[in-house]
């Protein structure tokens, strides 16, 4: 290996070239300049490649920083000018390439070095740029999805200088919010699109080191430890293999660290997005946590009807999820929010942020925004819909069953349905981000591209293939704002099954528009690390956690619950035999049974707001 004094001495050669295709702004045309591939030093010697986007004007000003492993010359905050954007209002933006990425230095796998281990690079870049002559000393962090997590890791090791954040759209655990969820792998998204893209990438990154390395007169690094002849799918493999392993995933767990995240936050969420859970999970968790009202009244949270990604400002992206289309309301200027956060809490501007709600979330169906000084809102009743045997006359499911507030009538027979572990029903709509692969494996795939399965959706084409329960008709609106979770009974002919549930709003004109939604693998109904089989015919209460949603169910329109045991590619398919379809070929058919009699009500709660709430 290369000591430390050795690489400290050496000069800072990137691993990525620039493109031409990333245009250099004009000071005089955007207001700003660009300094490239600034080597910033981590704690063992690595350096990490940054841009700088620098005001025209000279000066000393607070930092602005984005973490990103898909690189900083076309970076999700790049893409839509944000850097530009905030150097012209008197911040230098610093866009990184994380570990192992691009033109940095050393190996990567997924935020092992981001957090409180021996490596720390997200704490040891902020020190670093808050000690820089051009710097105030305080620094500020911005970005969504990896480079929103990134800023959630800093939770365990909270640098000094860093004076606020604004994470958008990223998960509390990455083991229950982005690797798995309900104990079901996320498989559209780590295999089909984040595997793919990232691996090449970091293939690609440690090839030219090696190259690099290979050309010097010296053999003192060639050994078979050294990072750069690590495995780059390795972390593929650990994600399965190791799932029971509580230890492994407890590194990247921020929910223990909601006390130490102390600085003012700005959490961004929105209702389809794969991260939707994990957002609102650390914004109530850091403010039950906060040691005093001040912590607590500088978290701050919005949540709208958007899938995934930074373009809620700009048409279709800020107004459609899906099939849905929730009017021009539902735009919001995510840099106009950036810029009054981050002047506020790093240069101490009166921009109002601090004298406005903590909670501003867009109720669906009225397709309008809402206040509330906490999440969930004050007010909320939590209302219980019973699966009936009934039939609805509205549905061509597999049952069409009925939803009741009237609990159901004794001895009601269960509502039997076959999983086939080859023939799984597919994914249609939801908080999911994947593509199926189109294009060469090096190219990025575009944004309509990643959310082209996401969205609110019409379930009919599924719902053939499923059991369903729907209300009558509401005679008056209905708000439900809130977490949303389900109750089943449920018995399996196998050791092992999923239970998927989606709630839908139905149209008349016979819609049924997905919500929300959620799954549960049934040998971690009770644990996440210690899972448990079924016994084969018995009957078990199983919890389905839809995470959350707002929605007002316009009068004439009717509630629908929709029940599977599989979603396919978005989740893993169950084989039924107590292990991972991913590394067996063993399967098994299951008969499944929920039950909807008085002694086994399965149901879903729905937390609603009520009327003379609704309408303020």
């Amino acid at each position: 290996m290369i000591s430390d004094n050795r690489l400290k001495l050496m000069s800072f050669v990137p691993n990525f070239k620039r493109p031409d295709s990333a245009a250099f702004p004009v000071p005089e045309r955007d207001g700003c300049r660009l300094e490239i591939d600034v080597a910033i030093p981590m704690r063992d010697g690595v350096r990490l490649a940054t841009d700088l986007y620098r005001p025209s004007e000279p000066g000393v000003y607070p930092v602005l920083l984005e973490r990103t492993p898909y690189g900083k010359h076309a970076s999700v905050m790049v893409n839509i000018g944000a850097p530009q954007y905030l150097a012209r209002n008197g911040y230098i933006v610093a866009i990184q390439d994380t570990r192992g990425r691009f033109a940095s230095e050393g190996t990567w796998y997924p935020f092992r070095d981001e957090a409180h281990g021996n490596n720390r690079d997200g704490y040891d870049t902020v020190e670093w740029l808050a000690a820089q002559p051009y710097c105030t000393g305080k620094v500020g962090t911005f970005g969504g999805s990896y480079a929103g997590f990134n800023q959630y890791t800093m939770a365990g090791a909270m640098p000094p200088h860093l004076a606020a954040t604004f994470p958008r759209q990223a998960p509390c655990s990455l083991r229950r919010e982005w690797v798995y969820r309900g104990g079901a792998l996320e498989l559209g998204f780590i295999y089909l699109r984040w595997g793919r893209r990232m691996c090449v990438e970091a293939l690609r990154n440690r090839s030219v080191q090696y190259e690099r390395r290979a050309a010097q007169p010296t053999l003192e690094w060639l050994a078979p430890e050294d990072p750069l002849l690590s495995d780059p799918f390795q972390w593929i493999d650990e994600y399965v293999s190791r799932q029971d392993d509580e230890e492994y995933w407890r590194q990247w767990d921020i929910q223990p660290f909601h006390q130490c995240f102390d600085r003012p936050s700005f959490h961004v969420a929105s209702w389809f997005d794969i991260f939707c859970g994990g957002s609102l999970r650390n914004f109530t968790g850091m403010r039950a946590a906060a040691n005093s009202d001040a912590v607590r009244n500088g978290h701050k949270l919005v949540i709208g009807p958007w899938i995934h990604g930074p373009f809620m400002y700009r048409e279709p992206e800020g107004c459609c999820a899906g099939e849905a289309n929730f009017g021009p309301a539902a735009f919001w200027d995510y840099k106009e929010a950036m810029l009054r956060w981050f002047d506020r809490w790093l240069k101490n501007i009166d921009t109002g942020v601090t004298s406005e709600p903590a909670v501003r979330y867009f109720v669906m169906g009225l397709n309008q925004w809402k206040q509330a000084e906490d999440w969930p809102p004050a007010g909320i009743e939590y209302r219980k819909l019973y699966f009936r045997a009934e039939k609805s006359g509205t549905s061509s499911s597999l049952n069409d069953g009925v939803l009741s507030w009237n609990a159901p009538p004794g001895g009601a027979e269960p509502q039997a349905y076959t999983h086939d572990p080859d023939d799984p029903v597919p994914s249609l709509g939801g908080g999911t981000l994947f593509a199926i692969p189109r294009k060469e494996s090096v190219q990025a795939e575009g944004w309509s591209e990643i959310n082209l399965q996401a969205g609110s959706r019409d379930q009919r084409p599924i719902e053939g293939r499923c059991l369903t329960f729907t209300s009558a008709p509401f005679a008056e609106d209905l708000e439900v704002t809130g977490p949303v979770k389900a109750t089943i009974f449920v018995s399996s002919s196998c050791v092992d099954t999923d239970i998927v549930v989606r709630l839908c709003d139905v149209y008349p004109d016979g819609r049924s528009m997905l919500l929300c939604d959620g799954i549960q693998r049934a040998r971690y109904r009770d644990s996440d690390f210690r899972p448990s089989l079924l016994e084969p015919d018995k009957i078990y209460a199983i919890t389905v956690d839809l995470w959350s949603t707002s929605n007002l169910f316009r009068a004439g329109h009717s509630a629908r619950v929709i029940v599977s045991s599989s979603c396919f590619p978005r989740f893993d398919v169950n084989p039924g035999t107590g292990g991972s379809s991913l590394i067996s070929s063993e399967r098994k058919t299951a008969v499944n049974k929920i039950f909807v009699d008085r002694q086994h009500s399965s149901l879903i709660e729905l937390p609603v707001l009520p009327l003379r709430t609704a309408g303020e």
